[in-house]
């Protein structure tokens, strides 16, 4: 709006209407958050699926397996980038240079660090946690309101700690891991939860899925995926590790899976992975230790 763009709201995400509603506003630009790219791409081909005119969209977190059908189907080139209501958007890809499976490079005017546990900075190519800062003053956010414990532990040592987990490449682009609280531990493991929600995805079979953490008898976490068979579908958890083992590491497979007609979601589309783990390894349907 501040560089004379329109911009059309609708109410809520729709799949059945996003091209047609896009074409009727003469849209050129949009933003595709969460499972919006995997809903859409789910949908049977249609006479509409080009009757727009979006060029490009924003699409953080998108399988990279998805980038390039989903251009030969819809002719939308998909951007990735990362930013915060708190920081505004700090990394982005673009147009003419992408990179599939990284969320881009740090723009002008942001600085950022990658450190450890103890706050120290990581090697290139190692995982940290993201750290950000602005050149410029006051573009971030300065803390939350009447929250003045978790503005202290944000912004501890002048940095914006995102609480994101992120790896750098000695070029400068940046891939996203997982969120911190969303990474699995299991059995001495590290597992992001983003990598195999990817995998899973790639399934024929599978329409939407989330992976989470819950508890295992042995003290540390067990690798649970909630899944949404795709219409007319028969998913056999036999078939489903035999495709997930030349793909992930033995300790990365799922041990829990529970089939859902869909998943818990916030108002902005984001899966609310604290819901399903409340729900906990009780609501799986197959437990693969115990039916190997």
């Amino acid at each position: 709006m501040v560089s004379g763009a329109e911009y059309a709201l609708g109410p809520r995400f729709s799949a059945s209407r996003f091209w047609s509603d896009a074409a009727r506003h003469g849209a050129t630009f949009t933003y595709l958050l969460g499972a919006m790219v995997s809903i859409l791409a789910s949908k049977e081909p249609a006479d509409h699926d080009r009757s727009h005119q979006i060029r490009a969209a924003l699409s953080p977190a998108t399988p990279p397996a998805l980038l390039e059908p989903f251009f030969e189907r819809f002719g939308v080139v998909l951007i990735d980038g990362y930013g915060s209501t708190e920081t505004n958007s700090v990394i982005a890809a673009s147009r003419r240079e992408r990179r599939p499976g990284y969320i881009g490079r740090v723009q002008p005017g942001f600085s950022v660090r990658i450190v450890d546990e103890d706050g120290r900075a990581v090697p290139a190519g190692t995982s940290g946690e993201l750290l950000l800062r602005s050149d410029q003053p006051f573009a971030f956010g300065s803390g939350y309101f009447r929250m003045p414990e978790a503005t202290v532990e944000s912004w501890r040592d002048l940095w914006f700690h995102t609480g994101d987990r992120v790896c750098q490449e000695s070029d400068g682009w940046i891939r996203f891991v997982d969120r911190i609280k969303d990474v699995i531990r299991r059995r001495g493991e590290n597992i992001s939860s983003l990598e195999v929600e990817q995998v899973l995805a790639e399934h024929p079979e599978i329409a939407e899925v989330a992976v989470y953490a819950v508890d295992s008898e042995l003290g540390e976490d067990e690798v649970m995926a909630a899944i949404v068979v795709r219409p007319d579908a028969h998913l056999r958890f036999d078939s489903l590790v035999e495709f997930l083992t030349p793909r992930l590491a033995a300790f990365a497979i799922p041990r829990f899976v529970k089939l859902c007609s869909d998943l818990p979601r916030t108002e902005n589309g984001k899966v609310r992975k604290a819901v399903l783990r409340e729900q906990g390894r009780e609501a799986a349907d197959w437990d693969r230790q115990a039916n190997p």
